[in-house]
């Protein structure tokens, strides 16, 4: 019953997502994302050319469904995926047997989901944003929007952890 829970939550925070994309525009310099949580609370069983494509999938149903330019979010999106694997076993890796896969914030503690959850957010930030500005905006004004955006999506995506894997 676990499973039918976390996927029919996933499918509902996917939702929430688009509708963010769609009606929430804080500025110009800040993007909310919910996006790199969902692809770290996956199962681990997953090897990277699954989460890559998953990923993929992920974005471009936000893009699409979405006022953003298509493939935008697919693009940031699919490296949060290739280095999400790596960076569980380097944050978690001990800790994983247990646990049979599953992650959640409660058993792994707030300090190593936070980091994981600011390294992936980083990553995804910092695809998205040179992905978006496409050399039409100068490098300060780009770095502003990537602190001021995985600044603002880290507690987000910690708060997302905690609705997504409940304990």
């Amino acid at each position: 019953m676990k499973d039918w829970r976390f996927w029919i939550v996933f499918a509902v925070l996917t939702v929430v997502q688009i509708i963010l994309c769609n009606f929430l525009d804080l500025s110009r310099y800040a993007v909310l994302s919910i996006l790199p949580v969902l692809i770290l609370m996956l199962p681990l069983r997953l090897g990277n050319v699954p989460m890559m494509l998953i990923s993929f999938a992920l974005g471009f149903a936000v893009d699409f469904f979405s006022t953003g330019m298509l493939g935008l979010t697919a693009a940031a999106l699919v490296p949060v995926g290739l280095a999400r694997n790596s960076l569980v076993y380097a944050l978690f890796g001990d800790e994983l047997g247990p646990r049979e896969g599953e992650l959640t914030l409660t058993w792994f503690g707030v300090p190593k989901f936070a980091l994981a959850t600011l390294i992936l957010c980083s990553i995804y930030f910092l695809v998205y944003v040179v992905a978006d500005a496409a050399g039409t905006y100068g490098f300060w004004a780009g770095a502003l929007r990537f602190l001021i955006s995985t600044a603002l999506s880290t507690p987000v995506c910690l708060g997302i952890a905690r609705i997504l894997r409940p304990e």
